[in-house]
């Protein structure tokens, strides 16, 4: 397969851009789109077969569904604070009114038709610290997994300026009951400030994926499979915004064997006792 294929980036242009289709034949589950318009411009969202999250990167905006309207004042950019977001179940839809300039990020998983139309705010999001040192991370789980949705996950991950992601290594590729699920998953980077730039890693156990790739804003990395470490350039802080999805909502991640040590707060072991540490 071509490295090219596990990257790809949102175009500067306005509009509702597809960034990954339904049909892509690397993702069996997980759609993503791109939602940018300037005040005054509005949007349907929805499909029939598929439940959408809308998860907001910046502006004020109208949201209007079954003779309801409510006004949603937005963050000014996607790294000042926490998003909202809006959940539509399949075979509803909502129709979206920019009262400024507005960016948001829309996944989807397929799904029945069930449910209701939700708008998350900030408050309701939870927030989990992760990690220590150079690999600390903020982890704001938007449509996490105690929300009423079938197949989607939805958040964020603050990345402080020269520290990883994902550490220890982890995938979540295969159902392995109790060790290890299915999930799929989409990212989108953005760089504060705005030129700067990161690093993603996607490999397997085997090497039959081996892959690294530079991260610039508004850049985009599929999660098929295999591990996917990454690490936000010195001087510049990375936020990663993700949608998930799989069989079943269900996230067990298997950790590298490798490099499982250093989640469990030992000392990096020397080439002498490797083996040993490694089992």
């Amino acid at each position: 397969m071509n490295e090219s294929e596990y990257k790809t980036s949102v175009p500067e242009r306005n509009g509702s851009l597809m960034i990954v289709d339904p049909g892509n034949e690397i993702m069996e589950y997980v759609h993503m789109e791109y939602l940018r318009l300037i005040d005054g411009q509005s949007h349907i969202v929805g499909r029939g077969d598929r439940e959408i999250g809308i998860l907001l990167m910046n502006g004020k905006f109208k949201v209007r569904y079954k003779n309801k309207e409510e006004i949603i004042n937005g963050r000014p950019d996607p790294f000042s604070g926490l998003p909202h977001a809006v959940y539509i179940p399949a075979g509803e839809s909502i129709e979206v009114v920019a009262m400024s300039t507005f960016e948001a990020a829309i996944y989807g998983t397929p799904a029945e038709r069930k449910g209701e139309i939700e708008i998350v705010k900030p408050d309701d999001i939870k927030i989990l610290e992760i990690g220590d040192g150079n690999w600390y991370i903020n982890g704001y789980f938007v449509i996490g997994s105690d929300f009423p949705a079938q197949k989607l996950i939805i958040g964020e991950t603050q990345i402080p300026a020269g520290n990883w992601c994902s550490v220890p290594p982890h995938s979540h590729d295969k159902d392995i009951p109790g060790i290890e699920t299915k999930l799929e998953e989409i990212y989108l980077f953005k760089f504060k400030p705005e030129q700067g730039f990161g690093f993603q890693g996607l490999y397997t156990d085997d090497r039959s994926l081996d892959n690294a790739y530079i991260l610039r804003n508004n850049d985009v990395i599929l999660v098929a499979r295999g591990y996917h470490p990454n690490v936000a350039g010195p001087g510049y802080e990375m936020r990663m915004f993700w949608g998930m999805g799989g069989k079943s909502r269900n996230w067990i991640p298997y950790e590298d064997p490798e490099h499982k040590w250093i989640g469990e707060g030992v000392n990096a072991p020397s080439d002498a006792s490797w083996e040993e540490n490694k089992k």
